[in-house]
């Protein structure tokens, strides 16, 4: 048993802090070991992992084949206070029906409770987050036993083991019942991607924020969440959205044209290819951007760091629980992973909300005034970046002693937006100063009282 008094110290205050600042929960594959190591994961973006996957089988044992055990991860986790789940489940066309099998046999179902929760103590995880793909309505009472006895059960530790579930965009399948779920649940990863992929007949966006019955109409995540909270009465507070960090490649020529099929990519794949061949779109509508190549008739829908800004933005502004992410690693890129640093910001609350513009590229480095100038409240800095590398936003006060710096990591070619809160400035008179690839350049600002 791996618990020790720092680490209960720990979860304590893990589940104190819940409360205050939005959840961002990423799901770490635990076949992407050697990609993306526990010494790349950037933590401060993240309250908890999820290591996936492992499955039960039919007879209530645990089946832990394609999983990697990862003890560095964990313990690497727990140092820098972010909790560590192990993921149950996943779509396999194999071992996903097991899950109905099992609960319906009362001995295996209470054995698999029993192994779950030795696991999760030989292990040192602080919880379990059951992503079963998907239950059905005759699998409704005995599901519903199987995560009432998950709950009772990891309520015999103390602290008690947290208890989570990674749920469709809407309950088409009506498997859960959500008056029983909302009560034994920590919170409901609703997995608000894959509107769109190598299913549909036709290219469309992967995790729209925004959309309408006549276009977008797979759904989109604002749809979703009025759903959950609408129609199933899950309280905001339990509700994380999905943010990918992965788009889908369409043989398609437009967005919302026929597709021929279509194919995963990761963000650290997607995000050269703005500058071979391919060009940015942002819709207005959806809040999410794509990049088309009229050469190759393909169209790749994705998030970047606007569409992720928005999102989190919109956990904010609803009062909603925070994000799941899928996956982990999947925007290591150039020793940077810029969309985890976007939720991060974002989720936080605090100056640095960044944004990616479509606006072209200047010849050379640009910082741009900052609007509204003067200012009290929120500000914006628009820089542009014209060779890839390592960029730096810093403030100064007037006796020349930095006070803030919201931009500090590699950027590909673009142009970008930062947010500046006055609140965390204080009022005077402030200079801010760009430094990139191709040197230094200087603005001042002025923060009204």
């Amino acid at each position: 048993m791996l618990f020790f008094s720092p680490l209960v110290a720990f979860l304590l205050a893990l589940q104190a802090s819940a409360q205050e600042r939005p959840l961002a929960v990423g799901y770490y594959p635990s076949w992407g070991k050697a990609a993306y190591p526990h010494t790349t994961v950037q933590y401060g973006s993240l309250t908890h992992i999820a290591h996936a996957f492992i499955f039960p089988n039919a007879d209530g044992t645990i089946d832990m084949s394609g999983f990697t055990l990862y003890p560095e991860l964990i313990q690497s986790s727990h140092q820098h206070g972010v909790g560590m789940m192990i993921s149950v489940g996943g779509w396999d066309e194999v071992r996903t029906p097991r899950f109905s099998q099992m609960v319906k046999d009362s001995v295996a179902r209470r054995r698999f409770v029993s192994n779950l929760k030795a696991f999760c103590l030989q292990h040192g995880y602080d919880g379990a987050d059951i992503d079963w793909e998907y239950p059905v309505a005759s699998d409704k009472p005995f599901s519903m036993q199987f995560f009432q006895e998950l709950h009772d059960t990891f309520a015999t530790v103390s602290p008690r083991l947290l208890l989570s579930i990674a749920a469709p965009s809407t309950d088409w399948n009506n498997g859960y019942d959500w008056t029983v779920m909302t009560s034994v649940l920590d919170w409901v990863g609703v997995m608000t991607y894959d509107f769109y992929g190598s299913w549909t007949s036709k290219a469309g966006p992967n995790a729209p924020l925004y959309g309408t019955t006549s276009t977008t109409d797979q759904g989109w995540i604002d749809n979703s969440v009025s759903f959950y909270l609408n129609q199933k009465h899950v309280p905001p507070s339990m509700l994380l959205t999905g943010v990918p960090f992965y788009g889908w490649q369409f043989n398609a020529s437009a967005m919302f044209g026929p597709s021929s099929g279509a194919s995963q990519l990761p963000y650290n794949q997607i995000a050269p290819l703005a500058e071979a061949g391919w060009t940015r779109y942002w819709d207005s509508t959806t809040r999410v951007p794509h990049l088309i190549n009229p050469s190759q008739d393909r169209v790749i829908s994705y998030d970047d760091t606007a569409s992720i800004s928005e999102k989190c933005a919109y956990v904010r502004s609803h009062g909603l629980g925070g994000v799941i992410i899928w996956a982990l690693g999947q925007d290591y890129l150039n020793n940077d992973q810029v969309l985890l640093s976007t939720v991060g910001i974002g989720l936080s609350g605090t100056s640095g909300i960044l944004r990616q513009l479509t606006q072209a590229v200047p010849e050379s480095i640009a910082l741009f005034q900052n609007f509204p100038n003067p200012f009290n409240g929120e500000t914006r800095i628009r820089f542009a970046v014209r060779r890839p590398g390592h960029v730096s936003l810093t403030i100064y006060d007037l006796l020349g002693r930095k006070v803030l710096a919201p931009v500090d990591r590699n950027f590909s070619r673009g142009t970008y937006e930062v947010s500046i809160r006055s609140q965390e400035l204080g009022s005077g008179v402030f200079f801010y100063r760009l430094a990139g690839q191709d040197g230094l350049l200087t603005r001042r600002m002025i923060v009204l009282p």
